[in-house]
């Protein structure tokens, strides 16, 4: 019976976990720095879902009309080993110059515009994310030290999850063995 009331915690912990799993196993995708000069360098940061087909590639294409060239070749960096896998690509692109920024014509953008920058995931699933080009930026270096190449990773935080749930639970179990011992 103690066993059994132990295995129900354990259980309804990880439903709980993966209740929450689909929103993390979506794509999302993020640039840095948020607000760049024309000529500057974007590095764009993917997570793809996890897929039913076999291995994610080993890159992916990030477009946006802000580009230089007008795409970017973003690397595999995480995960994606293995058929079912997701996928974390990171790639840097080129602003245009700030010829392609300018205030007149039919076409002409402000000091200030924002830009989308959008992409496909292995499975699939399309991503999107935007940042700011201002003439008027000023130019700065990289923000070293502030940790990995990504924020919270969906994979990782329902891997914890589950490692916690299973811990707490088999705590549980031995707790109330011993005290049925003695």
């Amino acid at each position: 019976m103690r066993t059994s009331r132990a295995l129900a915690v354990s259980v309804l912990t990880a439903a709980a976990v993966l209740a929450a799993a689909p929103a993390a196993w979506a794509e999302s995708a993020d640039v840095t720095p948020r607000t760049v000069s024309p000529g500057g360098t974007v590095t764009v940061n993917v997570e793809c879902a996890f897929t039913q087909t076999s291995q994610s590639p080993s890159t992916i294409t990030a477009n946006s009309q802000a580009f230089a060239s007008g795409t970017a070749t973003l690397h595999l960096v995480g995960s994606g080993g293995m058929p079912g896998s997701g996928g974390q690509y990171q790639g840097t692109a080129r602003i245009a110059p700030a010829t392609n920024f300018t205030g007149s014509g039919p076409n002409g953008v402000g000091a200030t515009s924002q830009w989308g920058v959008d992409g496909n995931c292995p499975g699939g699933g399309q991503w999107s994310a935007s940042f700011t080009v201002s003439r008027n930026a000023t130019p700065h270096g990289v923000h070293g030290g502030l940790g990995g190449s990504f924020g919270e990773s969906g994979t990782a935080m329902i891997t914890g999850g589950l490692l916690v749930a299973g811990s707490l639970g088999a705590t549980y179990w031995v707790i109330r063995r011993r005290a049925a011992e003695g």
